[in-house]
């Protein structure tokens, strides 16, 4: 595993409460039921971005800004779903992912972008040039609970 020094980036308010005002637009509020996400990229601007937009929509949000970080994250708690970033190498999330899935059964949402290989282990990909609207869109479709035709639960 090799190590990468990130930096911090502050992101005003600003630039994130458009995005929230998108994640309204599209229909998505608090009232889903919590769900826990596990946010995993190595840009911090774009990951406090995710994790806002996440936890706007209701959702409980843990970031790892680390390979090791987040290992440790998915062995200690339970999550409903990863979510790889595109700025993580292509080499290093395939790793990830493989150590993820030994650690916890959660699905993997692997953002990519358009002209490099697509994460194949992963359940679900996502085009990282897509708004962040309907990336909270394609989150929520994921972790709705899917029902029956007479409105219980699928086990």
């Amino acid at each position: 595993m090799s190590t990468r020094k990130t930096t911090f980036e502050v992101v005003p308010l600003s630039a994130i409460a458009p995005l929230l005002g998108e994640t309204q637009e599209a229909g998505v509020h608090s009232a889903l039921q919590p769900a826990r996400i596990l946010s995993v990229t190595y840009d911090r601007s774009l990951g406090t971005t995710r994790e806002m937009l996440f936890a706007s929509a209701g959702f409980q949000v843990s970031s790892a800004w680390t390979l090791d970080q987040a290992i440790r994250l998915c062995a200690a708690a339970h999550f409903d779903l990863i979510v790889i970033g595109h700025s993580i190498p292509i080499q290093e999330r395939e790793l990830l992912l493989q150590e993820l899935r030994s650690r916890c059964s959660a699905p993997a949402l692997a953002l990519y972008r358009l002209g490099e290989p697509p994460l194949t282990n992963a359940n679900y990909l996502f085009d990282s040039a897509e708004s962040p609207a309907r990336l909270l869109e394609a989150v929520v479709n994921i972790l709705k609970p899917k029902t029956s035709p007479g409105g219980k639960p699928i086990q």
